[in-house]
């Protein structure tokens, strides 16, 4: 007899792992995970069931985000749809589907993830890569609006702006004038462009604004704030020295050395002042000066304390955005990768950097990092996302986000991917690490000397993340009690992970590790954009079933469905009402086009076809009623959960792992049960004529109906157990549950019986 061992998984929590584990005994989560669970939900009880469906909203192309604004109307929230559409153009949908907004123009193609917009009150602020940030508004009632960001401007045109030095430190800066409209600038070394007309500089702390350029070594400007006193400082050096660039104090006034002489030095005042005094000592980094003669005034003198816009069309605008502590924050811009910029409190467009607490701050990141994303975090830090590096900023009650009392933590040495932006899940923030391989979790262990820690939450699921684009992760959950992570890949696939949360932190697995599930979601469609609010899951999806010219709908995860961008077909949403004279699927360009059909909540009808005027062709199948109110229509998907089949541990030798090997039994218990397939996969060798790895060899299907049941009713959801024998043997057998057709599915357990 030849020997067999008998093996039984009920956890299958650990959802889709790599093909390399299959050899793998030892690792606890192989026990716990599948060679393939496709298109499958993970339990909280570690069961499996068929995934939800998605119910169809309206067509449009692109990003789309599920938003929340507050209405004029005191308590009253409304939903609307943010749509970044294909080709530059930005659309807001009401809750209905319908279009209350409209406006192109913008430099986005088909990359819309690298857009970043955050919301503040009634505001939505919008950066992209290239283009000024917009902000657009909702005025409660019915009317939005979109404008261009632009900084709090003073009466004489001066803007509440960050400004940094760009210019190399030895070049100075000598205007001809304190006041005027068409001053000279000159510049000691090669600065100025004609790309400079219409940017600002300041001249120690004071604006002009570019009106000509000359040359690289002259400019005109306007004066925008008139620029302090500089003087000629009559006296005696009492010791010591000084030198050009050298800042001197009577203890209350400072001033910057000009120019150097044994009896004079010319300053150039730092703030406004009318100057220092007769008799005044001054002193220096290195010397004291005692003023013998009153000073008297001079023309302003060349200096090293200037700088220009960092924000400008000259400079390039931030490509991200973020709301926190009631301050907006810019980043990752083009000019200066480190730099993060936020308003003053209350005041979004102020961003005049000063030293009051309720002052705008500017802050540059440690080493050569480009600032990625700023995400308000747990226990009210925030946590920096760069190319480089990962930093957390904490933020207290004592140590609240003011000027000056900002520090950088590492947190890790590996940045982050600069086209996902992180989403948090519950006390965790959730980010695509640099490479786009790895899924992170930014943690709080509570530890007091390591507050945080970043782990990794897809160990062994690397194959199912490729070059993510978006992660989502609803903030509630009224369909059901588990909590998912979804990411969506460039290639429209998705990976969906199962978590909890335990002591603030994501579970621990058998291997004491971060324990997500995670599975891949396929379809008949291809997603191109997925985003979360509150419950909702929101998915932007093309479809061109058969093979028709492709159409972009979105869409929303609905647990009582069993197909994808379902309709209900007698009574559509208002956006997919037919023109004259068209069927209820105009909107799939047939003829040709197939959908399948249900009814009755979980009724499989099959697959029909529609006409070229959007008419579902009849088939005259047995309770085939295409005017029920429960008719609809929709795009099936395929679930396959393969288990590993288990090997022999070592031991005395009955040839275990030596010889071609057979499952000669495998059993299913499942319940809810609409009907499914038991598959043999073929697994080798490979051949010049063989199939594919895993194409099913031979089934046992577990019908929808019984011989005795009426196909026109809906099924019975049973719970039972089903068992069946495969047929061949192969080195490494592959056995599969399929579920082929859409309904309802939980299975709990599958055993199997293979030889040694």
């Amino acid at each position: 007899m030849i020997p067999k061992i008998q093996g039984a998984q009920r956890d299958f929590s650990a959802g889709e792992i790599d093909v390399t584990m299959k050899r793998a005994d030892e690792n606890p989560l192989m026990k716990s995970g599948a060679r393939q669970c496709a298109n499958l939900r993970i339990l909280n009880s570690r069961a499996v069931t068929n995934r939800p469906g998605r119910r169809a909203l309206f067509l449009e192309t692109g990003r789309v985000e599920e938003i929340l604004m507050l209405s004029a109307t005191p308590g009253v929230v409304n939903t609307f749809y943010l749509v970044f559409s294909n080709n530059g153009i930005l659309r807001v949908y009401d809750s209905t589907g319908a279009r209350v907004f409209t406006q192109s123009g913008y430099n986005w193609t088909t990359d819309q993830n690298r857009i970043v917009w955050a919301a503040y009150r009634s505001s939505i602020y919008i950066c992209y890569r290239g283009f000024i940030p917009v902000i657009l508004s909702w005025d409660g009632v019915s009317t939005w609006s979109v404008v261009n960001f632009s900084f709090l401007a003073d009466s004489t045109g001066a803007l509440h702006e960050p400004f940094y030095r760009f210019a190399a430190s030895n070049i100075t800066l000598t205007p001809s004038d304190r006041v005027g409209t068409a001053i000279n600038l000159r510049t000691v070394g090669n600065y100025f462009t004609n790309n400079m007309v219409g940017s600002i500089i300041r001249y120690i702390g004071k604006q002009i604004l570019i009106t000509g350029v000359t040359n690289s070594t002259t400019a005109t400007g306007k004066v925008l704030q008139q620029l302090n006193l500089s003087q000629e400082l009559t006296g005696n050096v009492t010791s010591g020295s000084f030198s050009v660039g050298d800042v001197v104090t009577d203890g209350s006034i400072q001033a910057e050395v000009a120019q150097v002489n044994s009896a004079f030095l010319l300053v150039n005042y730092m703030q406004n002042t009318a100057g220092f005094t007769a008799g005044e000592t001054i002193v220096g980094p290195s010397g004291t000066f005692v003023l013998v003669g009153a000073p008297f005034s001079i023309l302003p003198q060349a200096t090293f304390q200037w700088d220009e816009e960092v924000m400008s069309a000259l400079r390039g605008w931030p490509a991200s955005v973020f709301v926190d502590q009631n301050r907006l924050g810019f980043c990752n811009f083009p000019s200066l990768p480190a730099g993060i910029g936020y308003s003053a409190i209350g005041v979004l467009n102020d961003f005049q950097v000063g030293t009051l607490a309720n002052q705008a701050i500017f802050e540059l990141a440690p080493g050569k990092s480009q600032v990625l994303f700023v995400e308000p975090g747990m226990e009210g830090s925030e946590f920096v996302f760069c190319d480089n590096s990962i930093y957390y900023i904490p933020i207290t009650a004592t140590n609240p986000l003011k000027p000056g009392s900002i520090s950088f933590n590492q947190l890790s040495r590996l940045g982050a991917s600069s086209s996902v932006q992180p989403r948090s899940a519950e006390q965790s923030i959730i980010y695509v690490k640099a490479g786009g391989t790895q899924i992170g979790a930014v943690q709080v262990p509570g530890a007091y000397y390591r507050p945080y820690v970043v782990d990794n939450i897809s160990e062994l699921h690397a194959h199912l993340f490729n070059n993510p684009v978006a992660i989502a992760i609803p903030t509630g959950s009224t369909q059901y009690e588990e909590t998912y992570l979804y990411v969506l890949n460039v290639d429209g696939t998705i990976a969906v992970g199962k978590y909890l949360m335990k002591n603030g932190l994501l579970d621990a697995g058998p291997d004491g590790k971060p324990h997500v599930g995670w599975t891949p979601w396929t379809g008949a469609g291809t997603a191109s954009w997925i985003g979360a609010l509150n419950s909702d899951v929101v998915f932007t999806t093309s479809y061109a079933p058969n093979g028709v010219t492709p159409v972009s709908i979105v869409e929303v995860l609905d647990n009582t469905l069993y197909l994808d961008s379902v309709l209900l077909v007698n009574s559509l949403p208002a956006p997919f009402t037919p023109p004259g004279g068209k069927g209820p699927l105009f909107v799939f360009p047939g003829p040709g086009a197939t959908v399948t059909l249900m009814d009755q909540t979980n009724r499989m009808m099959g697959t029909y076809t529609v006409d070229a005027n959007g008419n579902i062709i009849p088939q005259g199948n047995a309770g085939e009623d295409l005017t029920t109110a429960s008719l609809v229509a929709g795009q099936p998907w395929i679930a396959t959960l393969e288990p590993f089949v288990p090997d022999a541990s070592p031991g005395q030798n009955v040839h275990q792992r030596m010889f071609k090997r057979r499952v000669s039994r495998m059993a299913v218990y499942v319940s809810q049960s609409s009907g499914f397939i038991m598959s043999r996969l073929f697994s080798g060798p490979l051949t010049r004529t063989s199939p594919a790895l895993g194409t099913g060899m031979n089934i046992h299907r577990v019908d929808t109906w019984n011989q005795d049941d009426d196909p026109t009713k809906p099924p019975a959801l049973r719970e039972e157990a089903q068992r069946w024998r495969p047929l061949g043997r192969a080195f490494d057998p592959r056995v599969a549950v399929i579920k082929n057709t859409p309904g309802p599915l939980i299975i709990h357990e599958i055993g199997i019986e293979v030889s040694i």
